[in-house]
């Protein structure tokens, strides 16, 4: 910022404000250094105008103003016009100053009557709910943009408005370009905080290969602002830019710390494995903001995999709507949004082992019966022969949830698929994991003439259930499988919360914005847990599992499917219940 201050005010003098954090940084801090800078620039300390007319937080050079505002006051903010306008650490700032408005609003209107007016905003950013997304055509991981209300830091919703230019380095091994972050820093396993010091570096997400703090130099001095819609490749050790950002009429950059030639890639490891350590999340939002410039969530303890480690469990050579061998029975998970419905299918297998079977979106505006009359048909549709044989139904009314669905939509719609579907409320603290009740309301919310049952889940619980078994190694009792042709954004939306005890009670900390898919995996795990999957006994100790070209038959100790050469007697009458156990298996009466 001193630099383009002494520039302009060089080359083509015209007022200029400054707004910094708060007056005690102006005064202390910015004033000195900016005089540093107009008593050692030959060009300009003979056109600083000195004696009574020098002041703080004015000064006069080449026969313009410089004025130092800060973030509390709207009297500075408002009094003089400006050509150019500089706001220094824009999220420590207010965001309505005295009732005037917030402070980028009132430093701009100091432009209204310079032409070519232009605003600067740097700022270390602070909180919000970030994730990053692959380019398809370059390949580079970009940040993704957020919505608004996940991102609390004003800096950070400034730069997603702009182009999203991202510091890029080039690989020393493949010359292919990465963005470097904080996912990218690796170190030992279980390495301390010194050890990490020592042995830290950087790592190639194309080809792994390996970056020191030796290679920091080489990698800055070929390095480039690339914006998604642009491309970069090394030629002739030059980097070269093509295409084109998205149109804006802000240009926004943003760099990593890691990128920092005065720290280096062991420091930062100490920093954030030392915060990370004393469980504070304040330090360790400190450790994410101002040594890796990057937005802070609250996290746990850091045992979520992260995305791509939950896609390389595609170990068995399955496909999505495809009944892998060894399983006996198949429930399906729905969450319920205002525009869709999110669903999953599981089968469950002995022990609690299970696989993903399908999953996906039904569009369509869930107050209306288009997208449920959907959802029928893809719960009474069998899947490789299969019949989804039970489906929890999450709704749960949040008065706060931007894109919520409506619960008495729900309560109808399981009323008439009764035998099938049971309606849930998800609670962030309840003693039973698995607690049925009964409710009164019709769809209009009035008395209903029968009651419905409401299955209320431990979110805890079967969240946690959910993440116990992706943590199971393969071919273990109880392990969590997926497709081979399992998508990235079902493995994001599975890691996206993250457990912590906060105040001696858990809580769930979103790690992204969508989380639809992993609610529908825990209400798959509850209908399981209902059916008892994990209580039925090893695949050496069954039958073989039937056909496929057949919906699966279980015998049961009390009651057995008629041989096929048993003819029924048909003057004998025969029990509702008997014709219920011969299709498929024993009733479990609540």
């Amino acid at each position: 910022m001193l630099d383009v201050i002494g520039a302009r005010l060089d080359q083509k003098p015209a007022p200029i404000l400054y707004v910094g954090p708060t007056a005690d940084f102006n005064r202390d801090q910015f004033e000195p250094r900016l005089m540093a800078l107009l008593d050692e620039a030959d060009t300009l300390k003979a056109k600083v105008v000195r004696g009574r007319k020098m002041k703080k937080t004015l000064k006069q050079v080449a026969g313009v103003p410089i004025r130092l505002a800060h973030g509390g006051s709207s009297s500075a903010l408002k009094s003089d016009p400006a050509a150019l306008a500089l706001v220094d650490e824009y999220d420590e700032m207010m965001g309505n100053v005295r009732g005037q408005g917030d402070v980028l609003g009132l430093v701009e209107a100091r432009g209204e009557t310079y032409a070519d007016f232009v605003t600067g905003v740097t700022s270390t950013c602070s909180r919000g709910l970030v994730v990053t997304e692959k380019d398809a055509a370059t390949g580079l991981e970009f940040w993704a943009v957020a919505a608004p209300e996940d991102v609390e830091s004003p800096i950070w919703r400034l730069w997603q408005e702009g182009t999203r230019h991202h510091w890029c380095w080039p690989c020393r091994h493949c010359h292919e370009y990465f963005v470097p972050r904080r996912e990218r820093l690796k170190w030992p396993k279980n390495a301390t905080p010194a050890q990490a010091k020592a042995d830290a570096w950087v790592e190639c997400p194309t080809c792994g290969g390996v970056h020191t703090e030796s290679d920091k130099v080489w990698m800055n001095e070929r390095g480039a602002m690339v914006a998604p819609g642009e491309s970069v490749v090394l030629e002739n050790d030059v980097p070269v830019v093509t295409g084109a950002p998205a149109e804006t009429s802000t240009l926004s950059f943003w760099t990593s710390g890691l990128c920092s030639p005065f720290v280096s890639f062991g420091q930062r490891a100490e920093t954030y494995l030392t915060a990370k350590a004393s469980g504070d999340h304040d330090r360790i939002q400190t450790a994410m903001n101002a040594s890796f410039g990057e937005c802070y969530a609250m996290a746990g303890s850091g045992d979520v995999p992260e995305w791509q480690e939950v896609q390389r469990r595609q170990v068995l050579p399955y496909r999505k709507g495809e009944i892998p061998a060894g399983a006996l029975r198949l429930v399906a998970g729905v969450d319920v949004q205002g525009s869709c419905l999110y669903f999953v299918v599981r089968a469950f297998g002995a022990r609690g082992t299970s696989w993903l079977v399908d999953y996906g979106q039904l569009y369509g505006v869930t107050s209306e019966d288009k997208v449920w009359n959907d959802l029928t048909e893809l719960l009474m549709t069998t899947i490789d022969g299969w019949q989804i044989e039970r489906s929890f139904i999450d709704s749960g009314f949040r008065p706060n949830k931007k894109d919520r669905g409506e619960e008495h939509k729900v309560y109808s719609y399981v009323r008439r698929m009764a035998w099938l579907c049971f309606a849930t409320k998800g609670h962030d603290t309840q003693s039973q994991p698995y607690r049925v009740a009964k409710i009164e309301v019709a769809k209009d919310g009035s008395r209903a003439k029968r009651s419905l049952e409401l299955i209320h889940l431990s979110s805890d619980f079967f969240k946690g259930l959910v993440f116990h078994r992706l943590a199971l190694p393969p071919g273990s009792p109880g392990a969590f499988y997926l497709p081979e042709d399992v998508t990235e954004d079902y493995c994001r939306q599975l890691v996206s919360e993250e457990r912590m005890i906060v105040n001696g009670k858990p809580v769930w900390i979103q790690r992204q914005r969508d989380n639809h898919f992993l609610d529908c995996e825990a209400m798959a795990a509850a209908a399981a847990y209902g059916l008892n999957v994990d209580r039925i006994p090893d695949a050496s100790e069954v039958r073989a599992a039937p056909e496929k070209a057949a919906p699966p038959v279980r015998e049961t100790a009390k009651a057995k499917a008629p041989p096929a050469t048993e003819k029924p007697d048909p003057g004998k009458p025969v029990s509702r219940r008997s014709r219920i156990r011969g299709l498929g298996g024993r009733i479990n009466k609540r």
